[in-house]
């Protein structure tokens, strides 16, 4: 209707009438005021709104990485932390260990020797029984064999001087056992 063909009025050419373009521009103009009114506010407060979530999204999940790096830089240094205070405990161990074992060591040391020492004693002690107990039935029997040979008894003098040359003529061999 804007544009009527010319038959109509009579020419062959389009015309246009001025109230049907006011028409046109009032109607356009009110169906942009509706739409910005109605539609466009909405649209951009809900893009502004979506804009401002992702925006408060990355702030978030930027702040949760620099949390996670710290994080995982505390946990390194925890753990060299902790490594450390293990080596120096393993060696702490270790050393009182030796320590120990040397301190056991030098007791059992100090025990056999003196068991050695006490048993050495106790041997020598022996034997100086042993060869008493020889000396004294060495002697008697030097004495007996003596007074059958002789065929007579000797006096205590005489006994004496006889077991005493006796026994040392017998000692080189007694030592030898």
């Amino acid at each position: 209707m804007l544009f009527l063909p010319a038959a109509q009025e009579g020419s062959g050419a389009l015309t246009v009438h001025p109230y049907w373009v006011l028409v046109s521009i009032v109607q356009f103009v009110l169906l942009f005021w509706l739409a910005y009114k109605f539609l466009w506010d909405p649209i951009l407060g809900t893009l502004r709104q979506r804009s401002d979530r992702i925006r408060e999204g990355l702030d978030a999940a930027e702040t949760a990485k620099r949390e996670r790096e710290q994080m995982h830089v505390e946990v390194e240094r925890l753990l060299a932390q902790a490594r450390q205070e293990a080596a120096a405990i393993a060696d702490r161990t270790t050393k009182a260990a030796e320590a120990a074992g040397a301190d056991i060591r030098a007791q059992a040391k100090a025990e056999a020797d003196h068991i050695r020492d006490k048993g050495r004693t106790d041997a020598d002690q022996l034997h100086d029984q042993a060869l008493a107990q020889l000396r004294s039935e060495v002697a008697s029997m030097v004495v007996l064999a003596a007074s059958r040979i002789l065929g007579r008894e000797i006096g205590p003098d005489q006994h004496k001087a006889l077991i005493e040359r006796s026994l040392d003529e017998a000692a080189p061999e007694l030592r030898k056992h």
